[in-house]
């Protein structure tokens, strides 16, 4: 259950949804809730059949749900639309929104900032927050507690870092960038070079830019270029434990789930979306608007459009005949062996 910073009448819900209203208009909402957990404050929502019953047997005080399901609903407060879910996210959304726009911006005297750093006047800077030096930071940014920024960074517009997000020297974030908690920007990238048995380190000077509206799930890391810019596109999103290494290129509206590892100069177009665990190896380019299934091992160039599964990653629709093959290798392999153990000749 979600509490909302203030109560809404259905009325106004329903106004700020558009959608067709039945029911008492008065009636006071001041949570989202999932059917098992409403109360008469509640409002949820009912788009497929299996979760007629949950909703019937709710308490909610505010159903959103399609004209199919209204007139079984009894004496309910409904609001009609065409898509249920989308429409109560976008309503969080506004919620939200609003809400933070109330937000009071401050700087904690017990942050930190370095010379020559310069803060919009209406930035909320969170405890213990370290700044550097020759830093940028745009109006509406939220910066959370225990957040370190190193020298010579620009922050945009709108931005929002949680607790304990490091971001090193000269990085870059445009606006509206979200960075969950423990997320680490501009690292050294992994470069060595053995030299008479020993390895020695390859300097990393260049920086990460992430463009805007990119979020980044919790205890992501995001490399810096070896020289250049490791580049995150507009729109992208991060899951949480993902590796983008040095020199990497994002493209824009791309998605990247949970453990997904990108070995160096990885360049990955638009709107591609990676699985789980997925590993793409160095210097290897994935074409606009592939698709790659979870654990799948990326160890040559992807074309644009494709689907992809399985290590290494081959066409789906080839990796499924090979997998359906596989059922039968235990009788083929019998059948082999028996055909030897014959005398036959199998030249």
């Amino acid at each position: 259950m979600k509490r909302f910073p203030k109560d809404y009448t259905a009325g106004e819900i329903s106004a700020l949804i558009q959608g067709e209203f039945i029911g008492d208009p008065s009636h006071l909402i001041d949570n989202f809730a999932d059917p098992s957990e409403a109360n008469s404050s509640s409002l949820i929502f009912l788009e497929q059949e299996k979760f007629f019953s949950k909703a019937m047997a709710s308490k909610a005080g505010l159903i959103i749900c399609t004209q199919e399901f209204a007139s079984r609903l009894g004496n309910s407060n409904l609001i009609i639309q065409e898509k249920p879910y989308f429409v109560i996210m976008m309503l969080i959304s506004h919620i939200l929104s609003e809400a933070r726009s109330k937000l009071k911006y401050d700087v904690s005297p017990s942050s930190k900032l370095g010379d020559n750093t310069c803060l919009a006047p209406d930035v909320l800077v969170g405890n213990n927050v370290v700044i550097g030096a020759n830093c940028q930071i745009g109006s509406h940014t939220i910066i959370g507690a225990n957040c370190v920024i190193g020298d010579n960074c620009i922050l945009g517009q709108d931005c929002y870092l949680y607790p304990n997000v490091n971001i090193y020297d000269d990085s870059v974030l445009e606006d509206r960038v979200i960075l969950h908690a423990g997320v680490v920007i501009g690292s050294d990238g992994f470069g060595y070079l053995l030299q008479e048995g020993t390895q020695i380190k390859i300097p990393q000077v260049g920086n990460v830019i992430i463009h805007a509206d990119v979020e980044i799930g919790s205890n992501t890391t995001i490399d810096r270029a070896t020289i250049g810019s490791t580049i995150i596109g507009e729109g992208t999103k991060i899951d949480n434990l993902v590796q983008i290494g040095h020199n990497c290129i994002i493209g824009k509206h791309s998605i990247l789930c949970s453990q997904v590892g990108l070995a160096g100069s990885t360049t990955i177009g638009d709107y591609v979306y990676l699985a789980g665990q997925v590993g793409v190896a160095g210097h290897l380019s994935i074409g606009d608007k592939a698709m790659v299934g979870a654990q799948s091992g990326v160890s040559h160039d992807l074309d644009p459009g494709g689907r992809y599964f399985g290590y290494p990653a081959r066409d789906v629709k080839l990796m499924k005949r090979i997998l359906a093959a596989e059922k039968n290798l235990p009788e083929m392999y019998k059948a082999y062996t028996k055909s030897k153990g014959d005398g036959h000749s199998h030249d």
